[in-house]
């Protein structure tokens, strides 16, 4: 395997890449040299892009998709940057990754992860934050914190304990160096779509543009649902569903009646 380049001032100008086509936006964590591990500065940038987004009302984009550059979605935290070991400084981390999964959570519109390579760690995590999940046939996913003395903080286990059974949480966080395989988790179900390496960013914002395509309103009530309800009990999550109901009947019911026939 090739080692990664050394990390520069000029790889380190642009941590994350933004594009916007038609009412999709692209997120693309753009740090190659280092597999996409996530420092503070880009994840600083990709709070402040996440909260920007989610922010507007009038102009909020129909679905978003994150991903990674030159074939890895994301090895993680830096655990190379010069303060790793400096806990005021890993606590400053800490909060801009919560920020991050804070904004996904609330993000009025579908997120999409397309994921190539590998998806490890926070990486994974961040993967597991979105609402639908495209992945190459020979995508990797790991959580390797155990093994560089951490544990994962941005909801690895529980996503995956809800998406895709214990045993494979169980593997992922107590078996030093396993890796699960895209085609795995899609079997389980906490990956949405298995598509040919190569084609998973291609393949996530087809399926980003045709969500977008719908109302508004009706996929924000929709999101939501889906993200408010999955841990709950049944009869709570009925509860959150009747919410979720009367919003978008109330919406419907604002909206101009057709005109009548004219007289003949």
């Amino acid at each position: 395997m090739t080692p990664p380049a050394k990390s520069t001032p000029e790889a380190e100008a642009e941590p994350l890449l933004v594009e916007h086509t038609g009412r999709v936006v692209t997120l693309t964590l753009n740090r190659p040299h280092r597999r996409n591990a996530m420092s503070t500065a880009l994840l600083e940038q990709l709070a402040a892009e996440l909260n920007q987004l989610t922010g507007r009302k009038d102009t909020a984009p129909g679905a978003l998709v994150l991903t990674g550059a030159a074939g890895t979605f994301s090895s993680g935290a830096d655990t190379r940057e010069p303060d790793w070991h400096d806990l005021q400084r890993r606590a400053v981390r800490r909060a801009h990754f919560r920020t991050v999964f804070q904004a996904l959570h609330a993000a009025p519109f579908p997120v999409v992860a397309a994921v190539e390579g590998y998806a490890l760690g926070g990486g994974l995590e961040l993967a597991l934050a979105c609402d639908l999940v495209v992945a190459g046939e020979g995508a990797s996913f790991g959580l390797p914190e155990l093994a560089v003395g951490a544990v994962p903080g941005g909801g690895a286990v529980h996503s995956l304990l809800r998406r895709a059974g214990r045993g494979v949480a169980a593997r992922m966080l107590l078996i030093p160096g396993e890796r699960v395989r895209a085609d795995e988790l899609a079997r389980l179900g906490a990956v949405e779509r298995t598509v040919p390496d190569g084609e998973a960013l291609g393949a996530a914002r087809a399926l980003a543009a045709s969500v977008a395509a719908g109302d508004p309103a009706l996929l924000e009530a929709g999101v939501r649902l889906l993200r408010d309800s999955g841990h709950l009990d049944r009869t709570s999550a009925l509860g959150v569903e009747n919410g979720y109901w009367w919003q978008a009947a109330s919406a419907a019911h604002r909206e101009p009646a057709p005109p009548a026939a004219s007289p003949s």
